[in-house]
């Protein structure tokens, strides 16, 4: 399960509405407790994908924006629990693009629905083990 803060929530629904047309993008701070990943913080970055037409279907993050993630978490002591995304004009589902680049399971991947610049609902997604697919996983808004 994803648990996430109802004014962080508002966070990412925010960046979503502002990257829009594009896919906004950003990390999920927090911690592993009984097999949920419970944010506290969000690093949110900007879509760095190079092709700037595909960014309405693709991002990136860099490895200078994870490393930058990562030494943030530290020195709050916290870790990199997940990944939170747009989808501008579509449903927020793990699609094949987002299985192709996914990277560690464990992580949860947060996706929201973004349509006519206007955020709504979000799912997250679980990575299998053997990366063949997503699983979602439940959220619950604190």
């Amino acid at each position: 399960m994803l648990k996430v803060p109802a004014q962080l929530q508002k966070k990412i629904e925010s960046h979503g509405a502002v990257s829009y047309p594009y896919e906004g993008c950003g990390l999920l701070l927090g911690q592993r407790n009984d097999g949920d990943n419970v944010v506290v913080g969000l690093y949110p970055v900007e879509n760095r994908w190079e092709v700037e037409a595909e960014r309405r279907v693709r991002f990136q993050i860099t490895p200078e924006d994870m490393l930058q993630a990562e030494l943030a978490a530290m020195r709050q002591d916290l870790d990199i629990v997940g990944i939170f995304h747009s989808h501008p004009d579509d449903r927020p589902i793990a699609s094949p693009r987002d299985l192709a680049w996914a990277t560690w399971p464990g992580y949860s991947y947060l996706i929201t629905e973004v349509r006519g610049g206007q955020p709504g609902a979000s799912r997250s997604w679980q990575l299998r083990p053997d990366r063949s697919g997503f699983l979602e996983e439940d959220i619950e808004i604190q």
